[in-house]
């Protein structure tokens, strides 16, 4: 494996986020005002899509959940674990033109949940003049087009994806339905420690970066992956505790996109074409981070090993699903990191033909 000089000390590129003040002042150099008036935050975007469903449900009962082919392995295990109502439609997560041709699939009423792949899917939809309800998941499309001028129905969004927050999800509807209905919401009790528990891991990640002290990085490891699995066992949908309400609200005004939009630029200007995947990429929208889609996982597998072992730590979006539609990593390129980190990642990628020998 060919291994690159690094300057990145302790602080590694992609993984969680590492705890940082809403103040930073690296973080308020970009604001956005796109804020729903509608919207109801939660601690999980999952809890966002059941909250909807159960709105969905006060009004109509037998309809049918259509879930992306290729989609979240947790998030449709999740709801299979609550729905038996659940179905499957083809898509193509990397042509952000593609129509979902609903009238194929759908009846009267059902609920279709579109999902803006990578940031850039522009969520075309042909219902064929059937009434369907229409739910768009733009956790890897927070502030993208389609997710600020969005006319579906519904939207939702994991939060944790973009913001450096413990935990936070939202619901809202770019069609102005009544969210705040007499839904039963349990108390916040179930996920108060998986919010402190991974709290607790992001200042101890900071405090690795500051210090490279192993054992923090080692332990804040640990606490992460506790938590993401407490959070694939927790089916409650529950009210928000307000004081962790107001720290996602803090959040909020920050425009993470703006600051993928600049370092997605400054690194195409140093990375080079390669034959061994191809970079979803658009000339209108900003990709979620560095999507890179590979049609064998030999490949991906080498160049992920290779990724790590020079400190850059990709997440798989997603494993567990069909592979005809392939294999698509995603490299972290937000607020976190320079310039220099970005011509360190082009540096790296444009030696994978010396990883695949």
């Amino acid at each position: 494996m060919t291994n690159v000089s690094t300057n990145l000390n302790n602080k590694g590129i992609g993984s969680f986020f590492a705890f940082v003040e809403n103040h930073d002042k690296n973080l308020t150099k970009h604001k956005t005002v796109f804020s729903p008036e509608n919207k109801m935050l939660f601690y999980t975007g999952r809890q966002a899509i059941k909250y909807l469903i159960e709105l969905i449900r006060t009004e109509q009962n037998a309809f049918t959940i259509w879930l992306p082919e290729y989609y979240c392995m947790h998030v449709t295990e999740w709801l299979k674990s609550n729905y038996s109502n659940i179905e499957t439609y083809k898509t193509n997560p990397s042509n952000p033109k593609h129509i979902i041709n609903a009238f194929e699939f759908a009846s009267k009423k059902d609920v279709i949940i579109i999902n803006n792949f990578w940031g850039v899917s522009e969520c075309l939809i042909d219902t064929g003049g059937i009434d369907v309800i229409t739910i768009e998941d733009h956790s890897h499309g927070w502030l993208s087009n389609s997710c600020i001028n969005s006319k579906a129905d519904f939207c939702m969004t994991s939060l944790r994806k973009s913001l450096p927050i413990p935990l936070g999800g939202m619901a809202w509807s770019p069609k102005n339905h009544e969210l705040n209905k007499s839904i039963k919401l349990m108390t916040s009790e179930s996920y108060e420690p998986i919010w402190d528990k991974t709290l607790t891991a992001m200042v101890y990640k900071n405090e690795y970066e500051k210090t490279g002290n192993l054992s923090l990085k080692k332990e804040s490891l640990l606490l992460i992956k506790d938590a993401e699995l407490n959070l694939h066992k927790n089916y409650n949908l529950t009210s928000i505790q307000s004081k962790h309400e107001e720290i996602i609200n803090k959040f909020l005004p920050i425009n993470y996109l703006e600051f993928k939009s600049e370092n997605i630029k400054e690194l195409h200007k140093s990375l080079q074409t390669n034959q061994e995947f191809e970079i979803i990429d658009t000339n209108t929208s900003t990709t979620f981070g560095l999507i890179l889609h590979f049609k064998e996982s030999t490949n991906l597998d080498k160049i992920r090993t290779y990724l790590i072992d020079n400190n850059i730590y990709p997440s798989l979006l997603w494993p567990g699903n069909i592979n005809t539609y392939g294999y698509y990593l995603n490299i972290h390129l937000d607020y976190r990191y320079t310039k220099k980190d970005m011509l360190y990642i082009a540096n790296v990628l444009n030696k994978t033909d010396d990883t695949l020998k």
